[in-house]
């Protein structure tokens, strides 16, 4: 059986290679009927299964005549899921690359999403959201360029903090906040970032992704 460690120190790899191979050409893929375009330092859907993952939790939840955040939302799938399922989408990304990555995948697929560059919450302005959904940089080490930023989470969790500390300003009543994690991440860590801004982080569901176990997770 292979280790969490060494399951944690392929994924960096193998972003790297797909990095190296696609940074100078857009990569096509087909996932549950949609055609998608990816554009080199975008998170690709098929080298890393979360996404899918994700997408198909989410829209188990009952997302039609929801507003839906797709925060990070890489080549768009799982806004594009969750669009399809009858959610209004706002599509956002730190990456312009996978802003117009999305916006050109919705255009595509003749579905509608909202597609902004956004640091997190930054070009949200006041606007609620039943359901905020992201696919969360794992690791903690700074972000070296654009692709990265989908992986690492700066050296002591930055980016998840701000977020913990941000999210509540964005949510309807009874809105609700889901992410995926690993498994094989120390998932102690997130719950005392969680729990110094009120917050717990409440396992629902677990799937295996080839050698690796994902956490659907709700915020509470």
């Amino acid at each position: 059986m292979i280790s969490g460690g060494v399951r944690r120190a392929i994924h960096p790899l193998l972003l790297r290679l797909w990095l190296k191979h696609g940074r100078d050409r857009e990569l096509s893929t087909r996932i549950d009927g949609l055609t998608l375009t990816v554009r080199p330092t975008v998170f690709h859907p098929r080298f890393f299964g979360s996404s899918r993952i994700f997408a198909d939790y989410l829209v188990s939840t009952g997302l039609n005549g929801k507003r839906f955040l797709d925060l990070g939302t890489g080549s768009g799938i799982v806004g594009l899921f969750a669009a399809r399922a009858g959610a209004t989408v706002t599509a956002v990304d730190i990456n312009p690359n996978a802003v117009e990555c999305a916006r050109s995948n919705a255009t595509r697929t003749g579905l509608v999403l909202d597609c902004r560059q956004s640091d997190l919450f930054s070009a949200l302005d006041s606007e609620k959201f039943d359901v905020i959904a992201w696919n969360p940089p794992f690791y903690p080490k700074p972000v070296g360029n654009l692709g990265e930023a989908a992986l690492y989470a700066g050296q002591d969790y930055e980016v998840i903090r701000r977020f913990a500390r941000d999210f509540k300003g964005f949510l309807t009543p009874n809105g609700q906040v889901f992410l995926i994690l690993s498994m094989d991440l120390d998932l102690s860590d997130w719950q005392e970032i969680f729990g110094q801004v009120g917050s717990a982080l409440l396992v629902r569901k677990t799937r295996r992704w080839g050698l690796e176990t994902m956490a659907l997770i709700e915020v509470g």
